[in-house]
């Protein structure tokens, strides 16, 4: 019996001991730098989970960096200003409350930026006018909406948003952000909000879903009416945790009001904006097409004379060889002299 515990023991002991090798191995084989690779034909750092307080020196050209899940707490103007290729920036879950102004106006190639989850206190208004951000994502920082319901932006926005995120970051009220005409999925659930204006709405005419879950269930039924009929009208999709209250008799019984003029003007204006953003666009992309073509019949042309000179200069060469091979008249009549004097 004793033999038997002995054993029993010894077993458990080996086991737990394999185990604790088992995650030391682990831990030993987890990346402890950053590691570089390629991801969707773009070159990109990885530096997640590595629990570092600042952004390491990295290798030029990235266009992805991958910064989540670390201790960085302040981004300062020269945090990023080497590494102006940047296309897709990752830095949630950090501990961010503090950003410089211009602490992105150097990633002018910037696409998408990601600050979920860190106690940001203020946005510079910078990243609104970065010239290719697409997606902007704020979700989860507590403190934010301290700021941004008295944040004075200049309008129209220069960054062309088609995502934004703001869920679970305690706002009340949505900022006004002016015009957004490229704006397509706007995320604003968990929020206490106090109220929801469609005049919010109006100037995002690419606007496709809303998600206001756990956003709008503490509001009176009659004040949400003017929006959910603005969506209803533009073909709004509006994602919610319970559609009960909306088809309910008391909702039924609000008072319907036809859209105000200034919903329809600014609507307008955003569809305008939007037209004429695409005709740029479509301009941008003509002048392109006709400046490759151009570049490529010029280069094709100089080609072409590049080796019609090669020719010429080789067919020249062939013709003054073939002429030293042949003697001149004059030498010819000299020798049939020196023969006839010999006979």
């Amino acid at each position: 019996m004793k033999r038997f515990q002995v054993c029993t023991l010894m077993l458990f002991s080996c086991c737990a001991w394999a185990k604790q090798m088992t995650d030391i191995e682990a831990l030993q084989s987890a990346p402890t730098r950053c590691t570089y690779e390629y991801a969707f034909d773009m070159y990109g750092a990885h530096c997640g989970g590595l629990r570092l307080n600042k952004i390491p020196s990295l290798r030029a050209g990235i266009e992805i960096l991958d910064f989540s899940d670390n201790k960085l707490q302040e981004i300062h103007d020269d945090t990023l200003s080497s590494y102006t290729s940047i296309k897709f920036l990752y830095l949630s879950e950090n501990q961010i409350y503090s950003i410089d102004d211009n602490a992105f106006s150097y990633l002018t190639n910037l696409q998408s930026l990601d600050l979920s989850k860190n106690v940001i206190l203020t946005l510079p208004e910078t990243i609104f006018h970065l010239p290719t951000l697409r997606n902007l994502y704020l979700h989860g920082n507590p403190l934010l909406h301290l700021h941004l319901s008295k944040m004075q932006l200049s309008k129209p926005i220069r960054a062309p948003l088609e995502l934004l995120d703001l869920s679970e970051c305690k706002l009340k009220v949505l900022p006004d952000w002016g015009v957004l005409p490229q704006l397509y999925l706007y995320n604003i659930s968990h929020n206490p909000l106090t109220t929801i204006d469609a005049q919010h709405f109006s100037p995002m005419c690419k606007l496709s879903k809303v998600d206001l879950t756990g956003s709008i269930d503490d509001l009176q039924l009659c004040d949400m009416r003017m929006t959910i009929t603005w969506f209803q009208i533009r073909n709004v999709y509006f994602l919610l945790d319970d559609y009960t209250r909306l088809n309910s008799r008391e909702f039924e019984n609000c008072p319907k009001v036809a859209p105000p003029d200034n919903l329809n003007i600014t609507y307008q204006e955003c569809r305008q904006l939007y037209t004429k953003t695409q005709n740029t666009k479509s301009s941008r992309r003509t002048w392109l097409t006709i400046g490759g073509g151009l570049a490529g019949f010029l280069v094709g042309f100089v080609l072409l004379l590049y080796v019609m000179h090669r020719h010429n200069v080789a067919q020249t060469k062939k013709a003054d060889k073939e002429t030293k091979k042949i003697p001149p008249d004059g030498d010819k009549q000299a020798s049939a002299v020196l023969l006839n004097n010999a006979a």
